[in-house]
């Protein structure tokens, strides 16, 4: 099997994956949000955002390490396990001593025994470095569908959910994140039964923690990024009628579920991008001339696929948030539909990250995710002072300016123009544009068709895809730039040829 298809077959497995961790995800999400208190997510919001954080370090980027390398050895696969679990077993013991200062930093006290419990992640996901890593390099991506679909079937729904309904609120999230890797890393196991051994050559190890090291920096700079301004929100976020501790845990909650619905779609690209883009790239890192095509016909599909939805996603915010998260989140559709301007500037940006990991220049793109970090910290300090919408649209000017650098970056590493990059988002502008006026006559239809959310919805989505289809009949062209055309693509897998025909004109 060639490189090509192996990738594709491989993008379409972990294509599978990302969407049906999504779906269950939001299937867990949705009813968990209906059973436990808003409160509870804030409290859960600043634990996984501290535990998140801390994770990066405790893995010290071994996994990235192992993928990236062309050629592994066992003594580099023993290397990276031994490596991997002291610093798991290390890093649990430093946030089960570490947790009561942060309780007392958040004014918080339950927050001690939620962080000592969550901590356990690191012991857990530091047992399923080695077997995960192997299969991502080697891109048997039919094996993580089966784990992790598994695990969140079981750990999320099975057990968070049962606990929820049983009234055990916060303690339901806790616990079914907990189960949920515990089942992950066993199926890593069992599904890739790497082998092991004792030998351990330290210059071998070194050599991964070099790349690791970079890794690191640059997931850190990332990470934090996307969470400092929820860190901040818990910290300094009241409301205008009433001060309180109940009300700063009530906005964080809010805040965190805004950032969750506008970071559905970033995570489903960040995980295909971080396993397939970054898997595959790796292997064409010394071939300039594939890269650049890679690169750009990703951008292409990326952008016509997401700018667009994302227009979408702000026409119809108050649908999107009520019915994934319920009515009592009302209040987050205006910060959710400034959020959503942010998914297309993100979602490229994801290509950008696995060219700079594949090419080993993660040292550099990590002091652009330094900048992104800054930008955003000091945006929500002084984006508070206007509100949680303040804090919303501070993160918007970040997110611009981040994108800029690192896709300035990007062109330079594989040597390619701006314009030939920006003729890549035309059909994507273009067809936004269609989406924009289409969503503007669905509201308008809406307004007579009562109060229900999911018909307005369902209504938003025909108005679309029929405006689509129409342009997609009469004027093929608005899809298409240079050799990359989606409606093409679609057309040579659908039977009927005369309609392959008529797109193809």
């Amino acid at each position: 099997m060639s490189i090509r298809e192996k990738f594709i077959k491989s993008f379409g497995w972990q294509a599978l994956n990302v969407t049906s961790q999504v779906i269950l995800q939001l299937v867990f999400i949705s009813i968990l949000a209906r059973q436990i208190s808003e409160e509870a997510f804030g409290v859960m919001a600043i634990a996984l955002v501290v535990v998140g954080f801390i994770e990066i370090f405790s893995q010290i980027g071994i996994g990235p390490a192992l993928i990236q390398r062309k050629n592994l050895t066992q003594e580099h696969l023993n290397g990276a396990f031994f490596i991997s679990v002291i610093l798991g077993i290390s890093f649990t013991l430093g946030m089960y001593l570490l947790a009561p200062s942060v309780a007392e930093y958040y004014e918080h006290p339950p927050l001690t025994s939620v962080l000592r419990w969550i901590s356990l992640s690191f012991f857990i996901s530091a047992l399923a470095i080695v077997p995960r890593s192997m299969i991502i390099k080697e891109m048997e991506f039919k094996k993580l569908f089966f784990s992790s679909t598994t695990a969140m079937t079981i750990g999320n729904l099975g057990v968070g959910l049962g606990l929820a309904f049983n009234g055990y609120d916060l303690w339901a999230y806790v616990f079914a994140l907990l189960s949920q890797n515990t089942l992950m890393t066993i199926l890593y196991w069992i599904y890739k039964p790497v082998k092991i051994g004792m030998s351990w050559n330290w210059e071998t190890t070194k050599d991964m923690i070099r790349y690791g090291g970079g890794s690191t920096l640059f997931n850190m700079f990332n990470y934090a990024a996307t969470k400092v301004d929820t860190l901040i929100v818990g910290k300094y976020a009241q409301t205008d009628f009433a001060v309180g501790d109940m009300d700063r845990w009530r906005n964080t909650g809010i805040y965190d579920r805004s950032v969750y619905l506008m970071g559905l779609p970033i995570t489903v690209l960040g995980k295909l991008s971080d396993s397939v883009m970054f898997s595959g790239l790796s292997q064409l890192q010394d071939d300039k001339a594939r890269m650049q095509r890679a690169f750009l016909s990703a951008v292409y599909h990326i952008a016509i696929l997401v700018i667009p939805g994302s227009v979408f996603m702000i026409f119809f915010a108050e649908q999107i948030t009520v019915l994934f998260l319920g009515p009592k989140y009302l209040d987050a559709v205006p910060l959710v539909q400034i959020l959503f301007a942010t998914v297309g500037f993100r979602s490229v940006i994801k290509i950008a990250d696995s060219i700079v990991r594949a090419m080993d220049r993660v040292y550099t793109a990590s002091l652009i995710k330094a900048s992104f970090l800054i930008c955003v910290a000091i945006g929500t300090y002084f984006g508070l002072k206007s509100g949680l919408h303040g804090v919303a649209w501070a993160l918007v000017l970040a997110v611009v300016i981040q994108f800029v650098l690192i896709m300035g970056f990007s062109l330079h590493l594989v040597d390619l123009k701006p314009n030939r990059l920006i003729k890549k988002f035309v059909p994507a502008l273009l067809i936004s544009l269609v989406v924009a006026v289409s969503s503007y006559i669905a509201l308008k239809i809406n307004g007579n068709i009562g109060d229900n959310q999911f018909v307005k919805l369902f209504m938003g989505l025909f108005v679309n895809m029929l405006a689509l289809g129409i342009v997609a009949w009469f004027a093929p062209f608005v899809f298409k730039q240079g050799k990359d055309d989606i409606l093409d693509e679609l057309a040579s897998r659908l039977p009927v040829q005369a309609l392959k025909k008529r797109w193809k004109k």
